[in-house]
């Protein structure tokens, strides 16, 4: 067997079912146990699993898994790398479009010959999968309804670190998903690292050695964050895993506390929009008067990564949980990405968040430039065992601290390649420096180390570039978010009119019981007054409903797609100021 596969299994040995995986639900505000597997439990149902795959299916073969949140996705994610098939794991389509246009190719593109599911939702997707054309057509099985062979028919198979144990599809926020190729050594790098960088020796002799250690999340397993992160981690580290799906925190945000309380959960994890969704469904929720009352002096963890971590955001949750325990000093704001199986740099716990303030010129020239009246920039901690660099991308040249430019990661967490695409694994796994240093991979994400720290300013495909100036964002998104309580979510991008000339607009998302009596216009009008005065920066404001900006399977704005669906005419405008016809070239 491969050593991924006997690191994990070793702590199946050692820790038998004194450790746990269980999954929570939230019934009329209560918080319920749905269900739990012990270690032991956990390993027999991937072990038989295995066994299964490993007389359906040739070595090698893919096996696309399509599962609601829940344990039986973790078993069978076991089976595969338990029986050397490779799984690919993706989202339950629904009936929109897109998503069903974006599982068909990752059907096609992976060569898939099974779908493996459960039983609640195996009808539709075979119905699903009976409407494709011969050549993506693939079986579909439900493992939760299947008899499986007995776990001791296992047999491990014959694996080297190199073999790849899955393909993780990119979550498409910049461009359409790309199936990432993690090998068993990437993932068992990562893992360690994880656990040997950000975990004091203090913290893993408690985890080792008390059974009540626990960790709560409810991101979604078909991402990197939540399957290294939240699903694989506690394996590695001996701890136990409360979680609940993505579905039922938006619904019901406070059980994600509630997780936290009732377990008393030692590290938590989310990206930046978790928290900031949190903080602001919590606004008319008095947290010292529910009953049970909550608790979360237990947490000494608490992780923020897979975007741009805001430092508004860490302060403010930080300030709203303090009545009920939480302490500012256990943020640990991280860095990584799909193509580095996940983490690339993190903050060790204990530490406490980095927050820099940056002259705003200096940073759209390119230089990070301390200043006392500035843009706070949240620093995403030290690297994780991984060469980490700042490159100039035009020259391939390295640069120095200070320097803002494109990050670059060498290491054995960086994955072979994508999938069926020798053109992009070249020219993004395949960078080198001027000087010959390489590969490296190239990430696409800006950023500049300051101190040993590594700070993130934004992806290099989304930079808006305007009279001049460099702008992210992000920076123009969190004032727009920021500036009433009628507005949500939105998505900055430069955009051509007629006559070529480029306009920066901002799509923004209102929530329209709270304009109290006033108009879209009116609310488009205070914002611009707010960037202009902020970012001295003329922006053209587009007003729509809620939840008409695209977002990613994983929560995150699809820019680009914001700006294809406004210059489509998809878009319904509440209010907008753009004025005839938009260049429609891309």
């Amino acid at each position: 067997m491969s050593e991924l596969v006997r690191f994990l299994r070793e702590k199946v040995w050692l820790l038998g079912d004194t450790r746990w995986y269980a999954r929570v639900d939230g019934v009329r505000g209560e918080l319920v146990e749905v269900e739990r597997l012990g270690y032991a439990q956990l390993d027999a149902r991937a072990r038989a699993v295995g066994a299964w795959l490993s007389g359906r299916t040739p070595p090698g073969a893919r096996v696309l898994l399509m599962y609601p949140a829940g344990l039986e996705f973790l078993t069978v994610f076991l089976g595969c790398l338990y029986s050397g098939r490779i799984a690919v794991p993706a989202p339950l389509p629904d009936t929109d479009r897109r998503a069903l246009q974006r599982a068909e190719g990752i059907l096609r593109g992976a060569g898939v010959g099974l779908v493996l599911t459960d039983a609640t939702h195996r009808p539709a997707l075979g119905s699903w999968l009976a409407g494709l054309d011969p050549v993506a057509r693939a079986g579909c099985v439900a493992t939760d309804e299947t008899v499986l062979p007995d776990p001791g028919s296992w047999s491990p198979a014959a694996l080297e670190g190199a073999a790849t144990a899955y393909v993780q599809y990119t979550s498409g926020s910049t461009r359409e998903p790309r199936g990432v190729v993690v090998t068993h050594r990437n993932l068992l790098h990562n893992l360690l690292s994880i656990r040997e960088k950000f975990l004091p020796e203090e913290i893993l002799d408690e985890l080792r050695h008390d059974p009540s250690q626990t960790g709560a999340g409810w991101l979604p397993h078909h991402h990197d964050m939540g399957l290294v992160g939240m699903l694989l981690s506690p394996l590695a580290s001996y701890g136990n895993l409360v979680f609940s799906s993505p579905v039922a925190f938006v619904a019901h945000p406070l059980l994600w506390l509630q997780m936290i309380s009732r377990y008393r959960a030692l590290y938590t994890f989310a990206p930046d929009f978790g928290y900031d969704w949190l903080l602001r469904s919590l606004k008319d929720v008095p947290l010292t008067d529910l009953d049970p009352p909550l608790d979360l002096e237990c947490l000494r963890y608490a992780l923020s990564g897979a975007e741009p971590v805001r430092a508004g955001v860490l302060e403010a949750v930080a300030r709203r949980l303090a009545p009920v325990g939480f302490r500012p000093d256990i943020w640990a704001p991280s860095y990584g990405l799909a193509e580095a199986t996940l983490m690339v740099t993190g903050t060790p716990c204990g530490s406490g968040p980095t927050v820099g303030r940056f002259d705003r010129e200096a940073l759209e020239a390119g230089r990070a430039v301390p200043a006392a009246d500035g843009s706070d920039l949240v620093g995403c901690g030290r690297p994780a065992d991984a060469d980490v660099r700042i490159v100039d991308a035009a020259a391939s040249r390295p640069l120095e601290d200070g320097h803002v430019g494109e990050i670059w990661v060498r290491g054995d967490s960086v994955a072979d390649g994508y999938l069926a695409d020798a053109q992009a694994t070249a020219e993004h796994f395949g960078a080198v420096t001027a000087d010959g240093d390489g590969p490296f991979l190239r990430t696409g994400d800006l950023g500049f180390f300051q101190d040993g720290e590594l700070y993130v300013t934004g992806r290099a495909k989304d930079l808006i570039i305007v009279n001049g100036r460099n702008l992210h964002p992000q920076d123009i998104e969190e004032i727009g978010a920021a500036t009433d309580p009628a507005t949500g979510p939105c998505a900055a991008f430069a955009l051509p009119d007629a006559a070529g000339r480029e306009r920066v607009v901002l799509v923004q998302e209102i929530r329209p019981r709270h304009l109290r009596g006033r108009t879209p216009a009116a609310l488009a009008a205070l914002i611009k007054e707010r960037l202009a005065n902020e970012l001295r920066l003329a922006v053209d404001v587009v007003v729509v409903a809620p939840l008409s900006v695209p977002r990613t399977t994983s929560g995150k704005i699809q820019r680009a797609r914001t700006r294809d669906e406004l210059r489509a005419a998809r878009l319904v405008p509440l209010h907008s100021d753009l004025h005839g016809p938009l260049e429609t070239r891309p």
